[in-house]
């Protein structure tokens, strides 16, 4: 608490006597713009038309007094773009016509034949460089690789085809289950084959409608996770959503100006806010295991059952999307931003996918195959720590001591990253980091890794261990009431532990690395304590302002749903920004629109993916693996599983996997 108090009192000297360097409307218009888009239609629709997204460095060979200062106005890349390296969509046989080869413009361009790479890349140069010459007085230089529409086509294969056959067989699959509930179950009131019903889209909406309609007392006390989760979600959506304004705003200085409002850090280092998935993913592992124990004993044959059941409920839609992310994906629209926003992370995931698959994808650098995803293996690997540790270690104070350890760890890992690889103390969410975030080390190293996300997730454990024994020895909560204020002080403490990263965005500031260090291992712990407390003023009912947002009924539907909207998020913003046509003005009211409407979408196309694939192939596989598929509905009704009964909650408690994201 003494580091984050002295980070404190830095931010306010900062903000005191910091000086930023910023530039007047008049100076700012002198540099030459860093995104531009030539008409892509009008390109495409003539039969030798080629388009092409390039990015360019800006070099001067004269001792240019404005290359100095975009130079130098660009260093402060905490707040501002690189205006010496240039994002540009060019019709090559438009703009740069009279560049061009005789013999590549007596030919269709659409043949790869015609125009070399190094041909390409030699006339965009000319080009780029007469006009910046002759406006600026500034030369050029290409950074590969170029992405051009027309100069490669799209191969369809096996895999094309293979998923193609897949998803027609799920479909046939729901409407024929579908017409079996309706005609022979429902229509005659009679029992149903289980793997038929697994398909039968009114049998899972009803599921979905009705989403854990058979918890306990005990376990109801927990629905304030349907809230924080939901809430979660949407906020992951919310900033993945800003990709367009982040890949190509058309008012740059505008963007550059909401770094200098104080207030906006608060969403800046909004990223902590993933840490609320492990809480709840850990809280609600110890907490449904400590219910099993009540009346099964618990060994570690138990083990594999649960990790397969874990992977069972996540992976079978998460499958789907990937699938379909590495092969038609691609074919879903075009624009200057397709290769760019799209076709980079359908390359990727064609080669990483199994990475995915095997949840390991975190340990992967430099791959933008379903980014969001990293929060799942990192979950998937923290629950197996989290079950080998609860499961095998059965002593109270062994268990103690283990999760104190973890503890340590979780804390110690971040600043030995931070301070060993000079990493920034927070994902600093700057101008460039739409365009870079991939090769990002602090993103890489810290954010994302397993064992940089220990902490929250025992803290989860712990808090659900204490949640459990509370209840169990019917421990009078309420005497705390009278400490109600305090609890209301947690939203505004959470949103103080995001603004005080803020220091790391100022200019004219030098932070140093152990203070960096420092506040990387503190921040997040600081926040999952404070969240912690919220959990437990909710679940007892000590407070009732917060409680009665979070326990809103209306949040179980959505909270259903958080998974595949999360993993359907990325490709719809993917889709929209490389579909743009033309550069995207950036106001508050804008954003705000763009962003609740991704969240708005990401919901409604979750509902079929719910109930077309997701519902049916969980459900299958689950009752495959459990031998029940064969019997009719009314035999199994009453029939319990063990392994079923303890992780009957487990995706509620996944993604709710959100990130992931992101």
């Amino acid at each position: 608490m003494k580091a984050i108090s002295l980070i404190l009192l830095h931010l306010l000297v900062c903000q005191c006597s910091g000086v930023i360097y910023k530039l007047n409307d008049s100076d700012f218009s002198r540099m030459p713009p860093v995104f531009h888009l030539d008409d892509y239609d009008h390109c495409i629709t003539n039969p030798d038309g080629l388009y092409c997204s390039v990015d360019i460095d800006v070099v001067s060979d004269t001792g240019s007094e404005l290359y100095s200062m975009m130079k130098t106005y660009s260093d402060y890349n905490r707040k501002h773009f690189n205006h010496t390296s240039l994002h540009y969509g060019i019709c090559v046989t438009h703009t740069c016509k009279k560049f061009l080869p005789i013999n590549a413009m007596s030919k269709t361009l659409n043949n790869t034949g015609d125009l070399s790479n190094t041909d390409l890349q030699l006339v965009l140069e000319t080009c780029l460089n007469e006009s910046l010459w002759n406006h600026y007085e500034l030369k050029t230089k290409i950074a590969a690789p170029i992405y051009c529409n027309n100069i490669e086509e799209q191969v369809k294969d096996g895999g094309h085809l293979a998923v193609g056959v897949f998803l027609l067989v799920l479909l046939t699959m729901n409407v024929i289950g579908t017409l079996y509930d309706a005609v022979f179950v429902r229509g005659q009131n009679r029992a149903g084959n289980n793997l038929l019903l697994c398909f039968s889209v009114p049998h899972n909406f009803s599921r979905l409608i009705n989403p854990y309609a058979k918890l306990g007392p005990r376990e109801e006390r927990l629905k304030v996770f349907h809230g924080l989760r939901t809430l979660t979600i949407m906020s992951v959506i919310f900033c993945h959503s800003l990709l367009p304004f982040a890949l190509a705003p058309e008012n740059v200085h505008y963007v550059e100006s909401l770094y200098d409002n104080i207030m906006h850090f608060i969403f800046l280092n909004g990223t902590v806010v993933v840490q609320t998935f492990f809480i709840i993913s850990g809280c609600l592992l110890a907490y449904k295991l400590e219910l099993y124990a009540e009346n099964h004993e618990i060994n570690w044959t138990l083990l594999p059952k649960i990790l397969i059941n874990t992977w069972v409920k996540l992976t079978p839609s998460y499958m789907v999307v990937l699938a379909v992310t590495a092969t038609w994906l691609g074919y879903a629209g075009s624009g200057p931003f397709w290769k760019i926003a799209v076709m980079r992370e359908v390359d990727d995931c064609r080669i990483d996918g199994w990475a995915n698959m095997l949840y390991i994808n975190n340990y992967f650098d430099h791959t933008q195959c379903m980014v969001q995803t990293w929060y799942l293996a990192s979950n998937m690997q923290l629950y197996i720590l989290g079950y080998v540790t609860c499961i095998l270690i059965k002593r109270g104070r062994c268990r103690k001591a283990a999760l104190i350890l973890l503890f340590i760890v979780g804390i110690i890992t971040p600043i030995a990253h931070t301070y060993f690889q000079n990493l920034d103390a927070v994902l600093m969410i700057t101008p460039e980091t739409a365009r870079s975030f991939m090769d990002n080390p602090t993103f890489n190293h810290v954010y994302k890794r397993g064992h940089t996300n220990i902490f929250n997730f025992v803290l989860g454990i712990a808090l659900g261990f204490l949640i459990y024994r509370l209840q169990t020895n019917e421990v009078n909560m309420q005497k705390y009431k009278k400490y109600r204020y305090l609890f209301l002080l947690t939203f505004p403490a959470i949103a103080g532990s995001m603004f005080i990263g803020s220091v790391f965005y100022l200019d004219g500031t030098s932070t140093s690395i152990y203070t960096k260090a420092i506040y990387a291992g503190l921040i997040k712990p600081l926040f999952g304590i404070i969240l912690a407390i919220l959990i437990i003023g909710c679940v007892f009912k000590i407070e009732n302002v917060y409680r009665t947002i979070l326990e809103w009924n209306g949040w179980k539907i959505p909270g259903k749903l958080s998974y595949c909207a999360f993993l359907l998020h990325i490709a719809l913003v993917r889709i929209a920004t490389g579909s743009l046509r033309t550069l995207v003005p950036l106001t508050n009211l804008r954003m705000i629109e763009i962003t609740i409407a991704f969240i708005v979408m990401s919901y409604l196309v979750a509902i079929p993916f719910w109930l077309l694939v997701d519902a049916p192939m969980t459900e299958f596989l689950q009752k495959l693996l459990t031998g029940s598929l064969c019997q009719r509905t009314e035999e199994t009704k009453e029939v319990p599983d063990n392994n079923i009964a303890l992780m009957n909650n487990l995706k509620m408690i996944d993604t709710e996997k959100g990130n992931s994201r992101l």
